[in-house]
């Protein structure tokens, strides 16, 4: 995928259900465990229980409609789910979504509609109406006194890690990454897939944590040794990142165990859309952003791509997994960024911005130590 990295595994959700990304495997599963919670009945753990659950849940509380806010992707899980399950949706949208990202929505049969609002009042205004109206929030993200939903939904989030790491460790050659690369909106996706790996009781790999420039709160939190909102209307092209607040189960889990957390200009994610339709992958904006991100970093003369090579130890032994979270959910922009011409790392000097996370720096004060003492054994990082 890259010159100059060794292995490069892509985890393509660009075909997960038809519905293009991986969030439904969140927000599918967050609302079965409610309405499996509801009925006080275990999670099921096979397909053929569904049907009686269905049927227990529309006998003893009919329908009940469940509201989310979304930039297109979660909305659209949380409204398949809804008609899998026999309920209801509700799903606004933050001003500037595009409209077939919406039209997505109305096909799977949500009530759904764009707001005047950015995304974090979108939230707000959500959390509102389920307030007033009974409804259910589905939110990935957290809210005082919210927390066991987003749980769910990041629960079922590391199921990516676990197909990933099947198709890894199946060959001749089973491999295990070196390094993880992975997209930021409110950190629930991030902070599942690192806490997947953080139980599997092996060495870590060196988690990098991506970001649009104008909403990178996990950066402006790691700076501020704190979670830390950004404000402002978000603008960007990688509309499924645009949040200004980290999720509060989330950023402990990223500020524990992200390596680095980088903000990038969204040309870079039109490169990475560009370079994966070059090895056939259909990759959407929040999904070219990693492989974007690998190209400059590799190519790029930079200072801050220098760094990040040698922070990092990116070189020919890596291994590395990319998540391509999305497909061409929105394809007039898909269409575009296609046709528009490379931004040539060479040529453009400042893409990118990052901030060194807690791991990096205690996995670096251990070798430092290490190092004194005459301990040749490196820390897992």
């Amino acid at each position: 995928l890259v010159d100059g990295l060794g292995d490069v595994f892509v985890k393509d959700e660009s075909k997960r259900l038809g519905l293009q990304a991986f969030k439904v495997v969140g927000g599918a599963y967050a609302m079965l465990r409610f309405m499996c919670k509801r009925l006080a009945l275990p999670m099921i753990e096979d397909h053929e229980a569904l049907a009686e659950i269905q049927s227990k849940y529309a006998e003893r509380f009919g329908i009940t409609t469940f509201v989310t806010a979304t930039d297109g992707n979660h909305g659209r899980g949380v409204a398949w789910a809804a008609k899998r399950f026999g309920q209801k949706a509700v799903v606004l949208m933050p001003k500037g979504s595009a409209p077939r990202r919406l039209q997505h929505l109305l096909d799977l049969g949500a009530q759904a509609e764009i707001t005047d609002l950015n995304y974090d009042d979108t939230v707000e205004q959500a959390f509102q109406l389920g307030r007033d109206k009974g409804w259910v929030v589905l939110q990935d993200t957290t809210a005082p006194g919210y927390t066991e939903i987003p749980e769910w939904i990041m629960q079922g989030y590391t199921a990516m890690v676990h197909e990933s790491l099947e198709v890894m460790q199946c060959g001749e050659l089973p491999s295990f990454p070196s390094h993880v690369i992975l997209q930021m909106g409110v950190g629930s996706m991030a902070a599942a897939v690192i806490g997947h790996f953080a139980a599997l009781a092996r060495d870590m790999p060196k988690f990098v944590v991506l970001e649009p420039n104008n909403a990178a709160c996990g950066l402006a939190s790691a700076k501020a040794g704190k979670l830390t909102e950004v404000t402002g209307d978000l603008e960007t092209m990688i509309a499924g990142l645009a949040c200004g607040v980290p999720s509060s189960i989330a950023w402990p889990i990223l500020d524990e165990h992200a390596d680095v957390f980088v903000s990038l200009d969204d040309k870079l994610a039109g490169n990475g859309m560009r370079l994966l339709k070059e090895h056939s992958i259909e990759a959407g904006e929040c999904g070219g952003a990693a492989a974007g991100f690998l190209e400059y970093v590799m190519k790029s003369g930079c200072h801050k791509a220098e760094a990040l090579r040698q922070i990092l130890a990116l070189g020919p032994s890596s291994t590395i997994l990319v998540i391509n979270t999305e497909g061409a959910t929105d394809p007039e922009n898909y269409d575009l960024q296609l046709t528009l011409p490379h931004a040539k790392p060479l040529e453009y000097p400042d893409l990118l911005s990052f901030e060194i996370g807690k791991a990096f720096q205690v996995a670096s004060e251990q070798n430092a130590k290490r190092a004194r003492t005459g301990d040749p054994s490196p820390s897992s990082k």
